[in-house]
């Protein structure tokens, strides 16, 4: 009889073994799935914080282009060369592009950048602007400002115009098209 009882022990302990294993298999598999969960989740609002953090240097960017339109009209209506300021950095002196030169007519595109900040983002800020003393038509507008919803802009006689298109960055303006660079555009017409 002593050797039936071994017997039956040891098919208990292999049970027990199994248990074990079948137990610990699956609270491994619990681990691993909430350390993804958790690993996605931090990606996801990592992602979110870099998406706020450009959607914020576009909209600051927005501001700065209705200031330094507000500010420097008659310059930039004529053509002229500004030098905007904004974030505490000032933009290299910019040129106008001529878009529109059949006179009395004329429109004209700025484009200048910043990279501000304690951790540096990045905001690039187009401006069109018109003064139209006879209607203006801007044709083309998408070669000019890629989305925008139509394909030409008119600004009526006696209207000053302007679209400004504003691309913010999460990252220095050097680095912007990098890897991890997360990019935002805020266009606004007035």
């Amino acid at each position: 009889m002593v050797t039936n009882f071994s017997q039956s022990s040891r098919k208990q302990e292999g049970f027990a073994l199994l248990l074990t294993l079948i137990v610990v298999s699956v609270l491994v598999a619990i681990g691993l799935t909430v350390l993804d969960l958790s690993v996605k989740q931090i990606r996801l609002s990592t992602n979110a914080k870099e998406s706020e953090t450009a959607f914020h240097a576009a909209n600051a960017g927005v501001e700065c282009g209705r200031y330094w339109r507000r500010v420097a009209s008659s310059t930039m209506e004529a053509g002229g060369t500004i030098s905007p300021t904004c974030f505490s950095v000032t933009a290299s002196n910019i040129s106008p592009s001529s878009i529109v030169s059949s006179p009395p007519n004329a429109a004209f595109k700025y484009d200048y950048e910043f990279s501000w900040g304690a951790k540096p983002r990045c905001t690039k800020v187009s401006s069109l602007v018109i003064a139209a003393i006879a209607t203006t038509t801007v044709n083309n507008m998408q070669d000019y400002f890629s989305g925008y919803p139509e394909d030409s802009k008119v600004c009526t006689a006696g209207e000053r115009c302007t679209v400004l298109s504003v691309r913010g960055y999460n990252r220095a303006c050097t680095t912007a098209s990098g890897y991890g660079s997360v990019e935002r555009e805020v266009l606004l017409q007035f």
